[in-house]
C-alpha cells in the first residue's frame, strides 16, 4: 500500500471502498458527470470548479429559484451523513448547505451550497509565495493580493472559482515566508502632531536610552499598529486583510476559524480532515471551513459511530495518525476535539513560517513505514516557528507549540480557549491559556495598550523602579544560575558515576568483553573527575564554586563519590595492565597509588578499604614498609557502616575472592538493605559462584530499588536464562531494551533466549541491530544470525552470512558448526562434511562432536554415543548434548537413559520435557519396563502445559507406547 497525494484526503481503514467501475457504469446502468450547460435534478450546470477524490463540484444555477447561482457536489455515492452532519451547523465561518438532491435518471448525488467566490487557503498560500502579484508592493505580496491574483481583483469574480474549488495543488512545494515587512498599511498610523525636537520627543528620547541601557535592547515605537477598526463596513475583513501584518493576518484567520470549531464542537462534531484546502478565503476575505465528510460525532456514548478516521496525512496530530495505522493502539474515540486543534495548530504554523514544521511524507514506502517515521517525528519534537520566521512573536510561538504538543492533554483542551488566546494576542494582550516566554514582549504589549505610560514623568519613575530592580534580579539571578549550574553539574557526575560502577566494578577473571568494559569505563571516569578539575586542581577542587553551591548534603555526597571513583579507576587501570608488560604494570602501580593518596586527601573521613588497598599496590611495589603502616591504618578502622561493607566487598570481588565478597557484601545489604550497588554486587558475586537463580532475586531487589536501571533488568534477563528459564529471561531482557535500545549484549542475549524459544523473527531482528550497530565481525555473532536466517526462512540470506563470514575466519570451527546445524534437516551429508572440517581445526569442539551424534543417530547410535559422551566430557553443562543422548541411549536399551531423563528435569523448557517423556517412552519399548510410563506421561502432561504442540505428539512414532492410553488421548486431543 502506498500513500495518496499529500493534499487528498485518506480514507479511514475500516470504511468500506467500493467497486471500481468503468467511468460510464452504475448500479442503475451507465452514469457520468454531467458537462456545461446540462440540466440535473433543477440545475443548469455552467462549468466545473474543481474535483476530488469522490466527487466533483461545479457551478451551477439554480433555476426555480430565480436562477441563482450555487456551488453543487455531485457524485455516485450516496450523500451519507454529511448532510446531516451540516445540518447541525450555522456559523458565519462554516460553509453552510441549501439542500440535497438525487437525480434518479442519472443516480448521481448531490449537495447544494452557496456560492460564495474566492479560494482555497491552500491557494492564496501558493499564490502568496509566489509574489507575482502585479498589487504587491513587496515581494510575497499580502492574503488579499494573493487572493486576488488566484480569483480576480473584486467585483468581477469569475466564475472559475468557488468554495473549495480545487484548482490542485498538493502543497508539496512550500511558500515562501510571508514576513511582516512584506506588507506596509496604507494608512499612517495616528499621532500627536509635534515637532521633532518638541518635549515629547525629547522624552521619548530620554526614555529609550533608558530602556536601553537597562535591558540591553531597543524599543521600536513604529512597530506594526494594532487592530485597526474599519469604518468600511461593506467589507470589514477584506480591508483588516489589507492592512494587518502578515503575521496579524494569519492569527485573525485562525481565530475565526477556531471559533467555526468550537461552535461545531459544541454540537458534537469533530472534523478529522482540516487543511488549507479545505478553508475557503471567500471574496470578501471571510474564512469558512469546507467539506465536513470525515466529521464524526463527539458526543459521548457514541463511540461506535468515530470509526471514521480518515484523512491528510500532513495534517494529522499523532494520535490521528496511530489510530490510522494499520498496527496501531490508539482507539477511534482517541482523536478527539483536540485532534482537530491540532492541525489547526499546523495551518496556523505553515501561515507564518512559511512552510510546514514537519517533512512531507514520501511516496514510495509502504504506508505503515511512512506513519512510524510520521509518529516519531512529531512525538519527538515541539517545532517552532520562530525558529524558522524571527518574525513570529515569542508570545505566538509558544501558542503554537501548545497547539503542537505531542500529549493531547498539553494541548489546548477547547477551541474557544484558543480562539480567545488568538483574539487576545490581535488585542497586545497576554495569553491566557498559554506562557508568555517574553519579558520584552509583555512588556511592548502593555505600552501599546496604555500610551500614557510614555509620559515623562512616569518614564523617569519607572526607569529609577527597573534600575533597582534590575540590579537586585541581577544578583539573585546569579546566585540562583550559580546553583542550578552546580547542581546540574552533580546530576551529569551522577550519571557518569552509575555508569562507572556498573562497567568498573568486576571479577578478577576477565574476558574480551569485560575487558572492553573496563576501558570504557577508565575513560568515562576520568572525563567525570575532570569536570571538577580534581586531577588538575588537586584537593582544591573543593573550594571551587561548582562545589561551594551546593548544599552541605551534596557536597559531602559528592566527596564520597569522587572518592570511591578514585579507587574503582585505580583497581580497574591495573586489572587491565595485568596482562601486559612489566613496565605497564609497575606504571599502573604508581598510577594507582597517587590516585589513592588523592583520595585520603579529598576525605575527611577516608574508608578502611582505602588503605587495605593501597597496602597491596604498595606491597607489589616492594614497598614494604609503606605497605604495613596502611596494613595498620586498615585494620584500625574496623568496617562499620554500608558503605564501608560495600567497599571492602567491591575490593574483594575485583581480587577473586568471591566467598570473602559475598559475606562483606551480605553485611552491606544488612545494614542498608536499599543500598542498590550493594545488591547489584552481590549479584555478581552469585554470578561467579554459578548460583543464578540467587543473582536473579539479587537484580530482582535491585529493579526494586530502581526500576530505571536498564542494566539490572539485564543482569536479572541473564541470570534466568542461565537457570533455564527462557520465558522469564526474555521479559527481563524486554524491558532492559526499551530502557536502553543501544545495549548491544543485551540484544544479543536476548536473540540467543527467542531461538530457544523458537521465535527466530526476533532474534533475526536483535542480531541484526547488534552486527549493523557494532560493525561487528565476531564468527559466533556472525554464525547465530546466520542461523536465525535460516530458522525463520531466509535460508538463501543464510547461506550468503555463512558464506560471509567464512571469507572473514575461513575454517573457522564455530561458523562451520552453525552452518552445520542449519544444513542438518535438509542436507545431512553436507552438514556432516562442516561438522568434520570443524573437527580438524579443533577436535575438542562439543557442538562438532554433537553435529556429527545427529547424522549418525539413525544409523550408527553407538558410534554416535561415542560423540555425545566426547562433547559432554569436554562441556558437561551442553544440555542438547544430554538430551540427544537421553535418545539414543534409551534407542539402544540403555538405562542410564533414565539419569540423562533425571537431568533434563532440572532445566524445564517445553522441547527438553517433551524430549525426556520421549526417551522414557523409547526404553519402555526397548527394555519392555511398563512401569516407565507414567513417568513419561507425566513429562509429557508438562511438556504440553509449557506450550509444546499436543498435535505432534499425537503422531509422534517415539510415543507409540503411550498412545493406547485414555490419559494420552485425553492428553492430546483437541480442546
Amino acid at each position: 500500500m502506498h500513500l495518496r497525494p499529500s493534499d487528498s484526503p485518506i480514507p479511514p481503514p475500516d470504511a468500506p471502498i467500493p467497486p471500481q467501475r468503468p467511468s460510464g457504469s452504475s448500479a442503475q446502468g451507465t452514469w457520468r458527470y454531467p458537462r456545461a450547460g446540462e440540466q440535473l435534478a433543477g440545475f443548469r450546470i455552467v462549468g466545473e470548479l474543481g474535483r476530488g477524490a469522490f466527487a466533483r463540484v461545479y457551478l451551477a444555477e439554480q433555476q426555480i429559484l430565480a436562477d441563482r447561482q450555487v456551488a453543487l457536489k455531485v457524485s455516485n455515492q450516496p450523500v451519507g451523513e454529511e448532510s446531516q452532519l451540516l445540518a447541525r451547523l450555522q456559523h458565519s465561518h462554516i460553509v453552510p448547505i441549501h439542500s440535497v438532491h438525487e437525480d434518479v435518471a442519472s443516480g448521481l448525488h448531490l449537495i447544494c451550497m452557496p456560492y460564495l467566490g474566492g479560494a482555497n487557503l491552500a491557494q492564496v498560500l501558493e499564490a502568496a509565495a509566489t509574489g507575482s502579484s502585479p498589487t504587491s508592493r513587496d515581494p510575497g505580496g499580502s492574503l488579499i493580493d494573493a487572493l486576488d491574483l488566484v480569483c480576480g481583483p473584486l467585483p468581477s469574480l469569475p466564475a472559475s472559482r468557488m468554495a473549495g474549488g480545487h484548482r490542485h495543488s498538493s502543497r508539496g512545494q512550500s511558500p515562501s515566508r510571508i514576513t511582516a515587512s512584506a506588507i506596509s498599511p496604507s494608512m499612517p498610523n495616528v499621532r500627536p502632531i509635534e515637532a521633532a525636537n518638541g518635549p515629547i520627543s525629547r522624552l521619548r528620547a530620554i526614555w529609550d536610552r533608558s530602556w536601553s541601557w537597562i535591558t540591553g535592547w531597543s524599543l521600536n515605537h513604529d512597530e506594526v499598529p494594532r487592530t485597526v477598526v474599519e469604518s468600511d463596513r461593506a467589507q470589514p475583513a477584506r480591508h483588516f486583510l489589507k492592512h494587518a501584518t502578515a503575521v496579524q493576518g494569519s492569527v485573525w484567520i485562525a481565530a475565526r476559524l477556531a471559533e467555526g470549531l468550537e461552535h461545531a464542537h459544541s454540537r458534537g462534531l469533530l472534523h478529522r480532515d482540516l487543511k488549507p484546502s479545505n478553508i475557503l478565503i471567500t471574496a470578501d476575505g471571510m474564512p469558512m471551513i469546507l467539506d465536513f465528510n470525515l466529521s464524526a460525532i463527539a458526543n459521548p456514548g457514541d463511540e461506535g459511530k468515530r470509526a471514521r478516521i480518515g484523512g491528510t496525512l500532513p495534517y494529522m496530530a499523532p494520535e490521528h495518525l496511530d489510530a490510522f495505522h494499520p498496527r496501531g493502539s490508539t482507539p477511534a474515540h482517541a482523536v478527539d476535539e483536540r485532534s482537530d486543534l491540532y492541525s489547526l495548530g499546523l495551518i496556523l504554523f505553515e501561515m507564518v513560517a512559511g512552510r510546514q514544521p514537519f517533512r512531507e511524507p514520501p511516496d514510495g514506502p509502504p504506508i505503515a513505514e511512512v506513519l512510524d517515521q510520521m509518529i516519531v517525528e512529531r512525538l519527538t519534537s515541539v517545532p517552532s516557528a520562530r525558529a524558522i520566521n524571527p518574525a513570529v512573536p515569542w508570545s505566538l510561538d509558544a501558542l503554537l507549540r501548545k497547539c503542537l504538543d505531542p500529549n493531547p492533554a498539553k494541548r489546548y483542551q477547547h477551541a474557544g480557549d484558543l480562539a480567545e488566546d488568538l483574539r487576545r494576542f490581535l488585542e497586545d494582550r497576554p495569553a491566557r491559556h498559554a506562557p508568555e516566554p517574553s519579558l520584552r514582549e509583555r512588556f511592548s504589549k502593555l505600552m501599546r495598550r496604555n500610551p500614557q505610560l510614555k509620559s515623562s514623568t512616569t518614564v523617569g519613575a519607572v526607569a529609577m523602579i527597573l534600575l533597582v530592580l534590575v540590579a537586585l534580579m541581577f544578583v539573585t539571578v546569579r546566585e540562583r544560575w550559580q546553583g542550578d549550574a552546580a547542581r546540574v553539574a552533580l546530576q551529569d557526575f551522577d550519571s557518569d558515576f552509575t555508569r562507572c560502577q556498573i562497567l568498573l566494578n568486576s571479577s578478577a577473571e576477565l574476558d574480551q568483553a569485560s575487558k572492553a568494559d573496563l576501558e570504557r569505563g577508565l575513560r568515562r571516569a576520568r572525563m567525570a573527575l575532570a569536570r571538577y578539575g580534581v586531577d588538575r586542581l588537586g584537593p582544591a577542587w573543593v573550594d571551587e564554586p561548582m562545589v561551594q553551591n551546593l548544599s552541605p548534603t551534596d557536597q559531602q555526597n559528592l566527596i564520597d563519590r569522587v572518592v570511591e571513583l578514585l579507587m574503582l579507576e585505580a583497581r580497574a587501570s591495573i586489572v587491565v595492565a595485568r596482562d601486559g608488560s612489566e613496565a605497564d604494570y609497575a606504571a599502573a602501580l604508581i598510577r594507582a597509588l597517587k590516585r589513592l593518596d588523592l583520595a585520603e586527601q579529598i576525605d575527611p573521613r577516608p574508608p578502611s578499604t582505602l588503605f587495605a588497598e593501597r597496602a597491596t599496590y604498595a606491597a607489589a611495589l616492594g614497598l614494604s614498609d609503606q605497605a604495613e603502616r596502611d596494613r595498620i591504618r586498615a585494620d584500625a578502622i574496623p568496617p562499620n557502616s554500608a558503605r564501608d561493607y560495600y567497599l571492602r566487598g567491591t575490593a574483594a570481588l575485583a581480587n577473586g575472592q568471591i566467598d570473602q565478597a559475598e559475606r562483606l557484601l551480605d553485611h552491606a545489604t544488612g545494614r542498608d538493605a536499599r543500598r542498590f550497588w550493594s545488591w547489584f554486587a552481590l549479584g555478581l558475586c552469585h554470578f561467579e559462584q554459578g548460583r543464578y537463580d540467587v543473582a536473579a532475586s539479587d537484580f530482582t531487589i535491585c529493579i526494586i530499588l530502581n526500576p530505571e536501571s536498564a542494566q539490572a533488568f539485564a543482569n536479572r534477563g541473564l541470570a534466568l536464562a542461565l537457570d533455564a528459564r527462557p520465558a522469564e529471561a526474555l521479559r527481563a531482557y524486554n524491558e532492559a531494551v526499551i530502557l536502553d535500545p543501544d545495549l548491544i549484549p543485551v540484544r544479543i542475549n536476548r536473540a540467543l533466549v527467542c531461538l530457544e524459544l523458537d521465535k527466530p523473527d526476533q532474534a533475526v531482528n536483535d542480531l541484526r541491530y547488534a552486527i549493523e550497530s557494532t560493525k561487528s565481525r565476531d564468527p559466533a555473532l556472525l554464525a547465530t544470525w546466520a542461523e536465525a536466517l535460516a530458522r525463520s526462512g531466509e535460508k538463501v540470506e543464510a547461506d550468503h552470512r555463512f558464506g560471509e563470514a567464512l571469507k572473514v575466519r575461513p575454517g573457522d570451527p564455530v561458523i562451520l558448526v552453525a552452518r552445520g546445524f542449519v544444513r542438518l534437516p535438509d542436507a545431512p551429508e553436507a552438514a556432516r562434511d562442516d561438522f568434520e572440517r570443524a573437527l580438524k581445526a579443533d577436535p575438542r569442539s562439543p557442538r562438532a562432536h554433537l553435529g556429527l551424534a545427529h547424522v549418525l543417530r539413525a544409523d550408527d547410535p553407538s558410534e554416535a554415543l561415542k560423540h555425545l559422551d566426547t562433547a559432554l566430557a569436554a562441556e558437561p553443562n551442553l544440555i542438547d548434548a544430554v538430551q540427544l543422548r537421553a535418545l539414543v541411549r534409551a534407542r539402544l536399551g540403555m538405562r542410564s537413559a533414565v539419569a540423562d531423563v533425571d537431568t533434563l528435569r532440572q532445566y524445564p523448557t517445553p522441547h527438553r520435557l517433551y524430549n525426556a517423556a520421549s526417551a522414557l517412552a523409547i526404553l519402555c519399548e526397548t527394555t519392555s519396563e511398563t512401569s516407565l510410563k507414567g513417568d513419561a506421561l507425566a513429562l509429557l502432561h508438562r511438556a504440553i502445559d509449557a506450550g509444546f504442540d499436543p498435535a505432534f505428539a499425537a503422531s509422534d512414532p517415539d510415543l507409540t507406547c503411550l498412545q493406547s492410553l485414555p490419559a494420552f488421548q485425553k492428553l492430546v486431543s483437541p480442546k
